[in-house]
């Protein structure tokens, strides 16, 4: 824990390692209330792993090995899994199926959940009919499915609720001015020591380092999607990413990366996902959709297509490298 500043108040982090990412948390607040909130949240994120975690044992994959077992049969809902449920069908029918957490089983079929080369036999087994979240229906707290490759894979929206329940428990400690860094998605509330914005940086795609900063002393989160930092390298030297575009099964194509800013981190986070898979063409009806105003989505020729009211938040100085269209 790193203390300093003023008399009464100062600033506290705490680093914590969940849900496959480290995630730093700065606190402007009392010493004791710091070390409150960091035990809190330590038992939050422990928690929350054990519970939504795809494919290590715990709640998610015992509910998903029973859905495999008996598709067809009624399962029982974890309560914990509730929400989790009803915004991934929600927002599946929002987005035409590009927020799909039901195809788990193609994505560790790519490989990325143990690291290993892709089993090309199942991904093309599973591509004749990709499980959607419209092959669950839910009656009376039960889940029946009439696929059997559904393995619900929550990774495109656990990550915004966690961040969006350690704000809750913050707020409930009364503590105004935080910022959560869960391995570069952001959600901030107030401001720094001596009154000073939070200062969010966005990253760059293609090269180590930044295109821009925006500040921030609302509460606000800020989530980026893209294809530079989970993937893995084939044996032929070829890469594959994890993003996988449920209309193909195959790794996303095009875009490198989408930054949404939104009050509520669960749509940051869909919504940053939604975009990478999202053509250009359709990216303006698809954030109106998710009721998204603010985004920023890079493609792979390093051309930069931003909506009027994000742009307004930019350091314009740092994006000219890139060829900038407005949405």
């Amino acid at each position: 824990m790193l203390l300093s500043g003023c008399e009464q108040k100062s600033s506290h982090q705490q680093r914590f390692l969940q849900f496959g990412t480290i995630i730093d948390v700065t606190l402007i607040s009392e010493v004791d209330t710091a070390i409150t909130a960091f035990t809190d949240i330590e038992t939050l994120l422990t928690q929350r792993h054990q519970q939504w975690h795809g494919w290590e044992n715990g709640t998610l994959k015992q509910f998903n090995d029973a859905l495999s077992s008996n598709p067809s049969q009624g399962i029982s809902i974890p309560p914990i899994l509730d929400q989790l449920l009803a915004d991934s069908k929600y927002y599946f029918s929002q987005t035409e199926g590009l927020f799909n957490p039901a195809m788990g089983k193609l994505v560790a079929a790519w490989g990325f959940h143990d690291h290993s080369e892709p089993d090309n036999e199942e991904i093309q087994r599973i591509k004749k009919n990709i499980p959607g979240m419209d092959d669950l229906t839910i009656k009376d707290q039960l889940v029946y499915s009439n696929n059997s490759d559904v393995q619900l894979d929550f990774g495109a929206i656990a990550k915004g609720l966690a961040v969006k329940q350690i704000a809750q428990l913050l707020d409930l400690l009364e503590i105004e001015s935080y910022i959560i860094n869960a391995g570069g998605d952001i959600f901030s509330q107030g401001e720094k020591l001596h009154n000073q914005p939070w200062r969010i940086a966005i990253e760059d795609p293609f090269k180590p380092g930044i295109i821009t900063f925006l500040e921030t002393a609302e509460a606000t989160s800020v989530f980026t999607s893209g294809n530079y930092q989970r993937y893995f390298r084939n044996k032929d030297g070829s890469i594959r990413h994890h993003i996988i575009n449920p209309r193909t099964g195959n790794p996303s194509i095009n875009i490198s990366s989408a930054t949404v800013i939104h009050a509520d981190p669960v749509i940051a986070d869909i919504a940053a996902t939604t975009l990478m898979l999202t053509d250009i063409s359709s990216a303006k009806n698809m954030a109106k959709k998710l009721k998204v105003e603010n985004y920023l989505i890079i493609n792979q020729h390093k051309e930069l297509f931003v909506s009027p009211k994000m742009l307004s938040k930019l350091d314009h100085q740092l994006i000219k490298q890139f060829t900038l269209h407005t949405l």
